[in-house]
Order: structure tokens, then sequence, then C-alpha cells
């Protein structure tokens, strides 16, 4: 007992590999479900009343239709959950749902010295504050929802033209 003759060991492997192959299709399609939902209400208000603002002011300038540094575009939820380029690379920016696997959070933190976001300017840091971290994280957390239209950069002073 406790042997297994070659057809009976092929037939578990296949079972195994049947049943993984199962579990991944259920496991891929959730996430996949997570970025496509419906917007969750609560995250649309969120994002309207904090996050469009944040976007607006710190991101959309240099990430918006007119620029993409990166190629990346943070207009419209389609472009951000697209990503943007390093090199040939595509980099994921956000993972609707988990802030932890999110590199937008990481980089409005300054945890990473080599990605800061809005990045410091004269080497002043105009990192965002602790409350408006805490609002985008919790964005994230709500999948990352978007209001109907795009966000767009507020108009330049005559200065900065």
């Amino acid at each position: 007992m406790g042997r297994l003759t070659k057809g009976t060991r092929w037939m578990v492997l296949s079972a195994a590999a049947a049943t993984f192959s199962i579990a991944g299709v259920f496991v891929a399609g959730s996430a996949a479900r997570a970025a496509d939902a419906p917007a969750n209400p609560e995250g649309v208000k969120l994002f309207e009343a904090k996050i469009r603002p944040i976007l607006a002011q710190n991101c959309v300038g240099c990430h918006g239709p007119d620029k993409q540094k990166g190629k990346l575009r943070m207009d419209t939820r389609e472009a951000l959950l697209k990503g943007g380029m390093d090199e040939e690379k595509v980099v994921k920016v956000i993972e609707p749902g988990d802030p932890a696997k999110s590199m937008i959070i990481e980089a409005v933190n300054y945890k990473n010295e080599d990605i800061q976001m809005p990045p410091p300017k004269k080497k002043e840091s105009r990192k965002l504050s602790d409350e408006q971290i805490k609002d985008l994280t919790e964005w994230v957390k709500l999948g990352a929802p978007y209001g109907e239209k795009p966000v767009e950069a507020p108009p330049k002073a005559a200065d900065e033209k």
C-alpha cells in the first residue's frame, strides 16, 4: 500500500494539475474583476472630493494628455491601470484594492529615494501631506475608481508658462 502505479500516478498528477489550473483561472478572474468592477460609490465620492484635486495639482501636469513622463498618464483610470514604461518594460503603477502592491503609494510616501512623487524641486521636498497620503491609500483600497471625466491640470500661471 502507498505505492502508486504509473497509471495511478498519472491520474493523480493530472487531477492536481487540473485543480491548480482551475484555481488559477478563478484567482486571475477575480483580480481582473476587481480592476474592472463597477465603481464603488464611496470610492467615487472620495475621488471627487480628495483624489481628483491631488492628481490635478500634483500629477497630470507631467502625466496627462500633454506630457507623459515615463509614458504614464494619470488623467483617466484606464491610462493609470495601463501603467508607464521604463525603457522597454511596462511598469505597473497601481494595483486596485492593494496599496501595498501599488507603486503610487510607495512613491508618495518617499520611502524609496529613487522614486519620489511628486518629485523634489530644486532639492526641496514636495511630499504630499500625511492626510493626502492616507486618502490616496484609502482610494487604492477602494479599487481606485475615477469620476466620469478625466482629471485636468489647473491652468498655469503667467509666470510658469
